[in-house]
């Protein structure tokens, strides 16, 4: 596994909370009450743009693997794992 100099990883590895689409199926009453559905996702943070951010589950010799975007205007928290 690449380390810096520093020690750290190349990357941050980070835990986001985001508001994420939510489904059901099937014949049933609409609820009266519409309430966020929060997901977590924990990963290297391998890059940002001004709308997005891309994780990985894993990475090594600078290749990333599992990689997943999330549209920055979804996310409520980010906090970085030490």
């Amino acid at each position: 596994m690449s380390k810096s100099s520093k020690g750290q990883y190349k990357y941050p590895l980070v835990i986001i909370q985001w508001d994420d689409a939510e489904s059901s199926d099937g014949w049933e009453e609409a609820p009266t009450e519409l309430i966020p559905s929060i997901a977590i996702s924990v990963g290297f943070l391998v890059r940002q743009t001004e709308n997005y951010i891309l994780l990985a589950q894993s990475y090594d010799n600078g290749h990333t693997n599992g990689r997943f975007q999330i549209p920055k205007t979804l996310i409520k928290e980010t906090k970085e794992i030490k």
